[in-house]
């Protein structure tokens, strides 16, 4: 009798440490240091943001009906195996692969972002001495999907993606508001 009555305290100071060894984050921790950083939601923001996703819920449903067609840009990469820096071939296909869709994800960033071009040309008597082009892109790209990944030959491999109108319509509204 005097072990069960001696046991019961025992039981509850045990149980107290274990809980009391947990870390539970308390609510100073979850509230933000700066409240400038995180301002809270306006009513404008919040109908945007459910306007956002209405217009994602619609594009979503709309594509599954099969007489809906939604125009798509496409890209190509190309990348050598031959060239990658390892000295394992299937590594190096590897790296092919990702270099192929490197290079397709450039191809729709020019499509959609456009590209920029420099150039300097040199004259010097009546004769061309230097002519000098570089171009440049720079650009988000979400949304794409790989449509294909193959072989094209036994050196070189062949990505395609692809990115709906709707996204690139987004694309470029977000653009514009400068959100991107």
């Amino acid at each position: 009798m005097r072990l069960t009555s001696f046991s019961k305290p025992i039981f509850f100071i045990a149980a107290s440490v274990l809980v009391s060894a947990c870390d539970f984050p308390s609510i100073n921790n979850l509230l933000p240091t700066d409240r400038y950083q995180h301002p809270r939601p306006t009513l404008q923001s919040q109908q945007g943001g459910l306007q956002n996703a209405q217009s994602i819920f619609a594009e979503r449903t709309a594509e599954n009906d099969p007489s809906y067609f939604a125009p798509k840009l496409k890209a190509i990469g190309f990348a050598s195996v031959a060239v990658q820096p390892s000295k394992n071939l299937n590594q190096r296909r590897l790296l092919a692969i990702r270099a192929a869709k490197l290079d397709a994800y450039r191809v729709l960033a020019e499509q959609i972002h456009g590209l920029q071009l420099d150039s300097e040309t040199t004259v010097s008597e009546a004769v061309l001495t230097s002519d000098i082009l570089s171009s440049a892109v720079q650009g988000v790209v979400m949304g794409a999907e790989t449509v294909k990944i193959e072989p094209t030959d036994a050196d070189t491999y062949l990505v395609e993606l692809s990115v709906s109108q709707t996204h690139v319509d987004r694309l470029i509204k977000l653009y514009k508001w400068g959100q991107l």
